[in-house]
């Protein structure tokens, strides 16, 4: 089962609204799915989340989907998908759990850091993060009842 949330962006005089958008099936789906936006501050040391909506260049905001198992069975094979939205640059070593998978195209995904070959085809190096697309975690099993939160941060471009 892939679920997966969908990250709706809109600049708006230099500062990046975030919306949210659950991609499930119908009514029917045995899994819910809900995602939180905090935008990260550090003051004199100390880091500290707030629930935000909005972003400006350079800022970092930090996304949890939590995925909800409300039916009687088990779910296996939940595959739970965060999407790096344009604008946006993935921070590296930021997700948690630490499993998780990244892509550049949002379909072919590997295991992180994402890496390819150099360029003449000898050796292997880094994808740069901001190529990043997408991330994705894979659970074995969701009992009944139970949820399985993901995280990743997300720094908005200085570029927009």
């Amino acid at each position: 089962m892939r679920l997966g949330i969908a990250l709706v962006e809109l600049m708006l005089g230099g500062v990046l609204l975030v919306g949210m958008q659950a991609q499930a099936a119908p009514s029917a789906d045995p899994v819910k799915v809900s995602l939180q936006a905090f935008k990260v501050t550090v003051v004199n040391g100390a880091e500290s989340l707030a629930e935000s909506k909005t972003a400006k260049p350079g800022e970092t905001l930090e996304y949890r989907a939590t995925y909800t198992n409300v039916s009687k069975k088990n779910i296996s094979n939940l595959a739970a998908t965060l999407p790096v939205p344009k604008g946006m640059e993935y921070v590296a070593q930021s997700v948690k759990p630490a499993s998780a998978e990244a892509s550049v195209d949002g379909k072919a995904f590997g295991a992180l850091p994402l890496m390819r070959k150099k360029a003449g085809g000898v050796g292997e190096e880094p994808v740069p993060v901001t190529e990043y697309r997408a991330l994705r975690w894979k659970a074995v099993e969701l009992p009944p009842g139970k949820s399985y939160e993901v995280s990743a941060r997300m720094r908005v471009s200085a570029s927009n």
